[in-house]
C-alpha cells in the first residue's frame, strides 16, 4: 500500500520528463502509460478477477485501491487494455525439427539472442533452436504488400442498406428508397495499427527491410502518422 501511494505521488501520471522511461517500449506497445500503481493495480485486478469465486471481492479491493492513488472506479483511465497488441505469423516450421507452430510475434515467450540480436525460439524442448529472422521478415513484407493491394482494391458498401456496390463511379447507393452514402469495408485504423505493430517488431528484432517498407508507408500518409505516434528516421 506504502509503495502505491509513493509511487502516484512520484508519477501522478502526466506527461513530463518523470514520465518517460517508465514503461520499456516492446514491440506491440501501443498505449501511452505514464502512471506505475495505476497499471499494477489494472493488472492485479485483472489476474484475480479470473477466479469467479472471488469477484466481489476483487470489486472492492479494486475500488479502495483506486481510491488510494486518486483515481475514480469508474475513470477511463481505470478499465483494463491489454498494452501488447498480438500479431500471430501461422505454420511457422523449425528448420532444425520440422515443428510446426502459430508464432505471436509480439507476445512470444520462447526467445532468445544471436549475435546480440533477439530471436524467437522453437519451444520443442529438445531443439530450442533459433528461427531465421530473415525468412520471418520476408513473409511480413508479403503480408504487408497483401494487406495494402486489400485496401486499394476494396469494395464499397452501403452505410444505409448495407449492400456492396456495383458500380465504379457511383456516389450515392442505387438501391431503390435507400440512396445512402458508402463507406470502405476495409478500416483504415486496423491498416494503422497493423503497420505500426509491424514497425515495433522490426525496430526490436532488428529487420531494416521491414522497417524501411513500413515507414515509407507511413510518409506517405501523414495524417497516419499523426493520428498513431509514429517517429520516422
Amino acid at each position: 500500500m506504502e509503495w502505491l501511494r509513493k509511487s502516484a505521488k512520484k508519477f501522478p501520471g502526466t506527461r513530463g520528463p518523470q514520465g518517460e522511461g517508465i514503461f520499456p517500449n516492446l514491440p506491440g506497445s501501443h498505449l501511452k502509460l505514464n502512471n506505475p500503481a495505476l497499471e499494477f493495480i489494472k493488472a492485479l485486478c485483472k489476474v484475480l478477477d479470473l477466479d469467479s469465486g472471488i469477484k466481489p471481492t476483487v470489486t472492492k479491493l479494486r475500488r479502495n485501491l483506486l481510491k488510494l492513488i486518486n483515481i475514480g472506479e469508474f475513470a477511463p483511465s481505470a478499465e483494463w487494455k491489454d498494452p501488447c497488441i498480438s500479431f500471430v505469423l501461422p505454420e511457422v516450421i523449425c528448420k532444425s525439427c520440422n515443428f510446426c507452430r502459430d508464432l505471436d510475434l509480439c507476445k512470444d515467450c520462447h526467445q532468445g539472442e544471436v549475435a546480440g540480436a533477439p530471436v524467437w525460439l522453437c519451444p520443442n524442448s529438445s531443439c530450442q533452436a533459433p528461427y531465421d529472422s530473415q525468412e520471418i521478415e520476408s513473409m511480413l513484407l508479403d503480408c504487408v504488400q497483401r494487406k495494402l493491394m486489400t485496401y486499394m482494391l476494396q469494395d464499397l458498401s452501403c452505410t444505409r442498406c448495407g449492400e456492396v456496390t456495383q458500380y465504379n463511379l457511383a456516389e450515392r447507393c442505387r438501391n431503390k428508397f435507400c440512396a445512402g452514402d458508402f463507406k470502405t469495408t476495409v478500416d483504415l485504423d486496423k491498416i494503422g495499427q497493423l503497420l505500426k505493430t509491424f514497425l515495433g517488431v522490426a525496430e526490436h528484432y532488428h529487420m531494416p527491410l521491414l522497417k524501411e517498407q513500413v515507414q515509407f508507408i507511413f510518409r506517405k500518409n501523414p495524417d497516419l502518422t499523426l493520428k498513431y505516434g509514429v517517429e520516422l528516421d
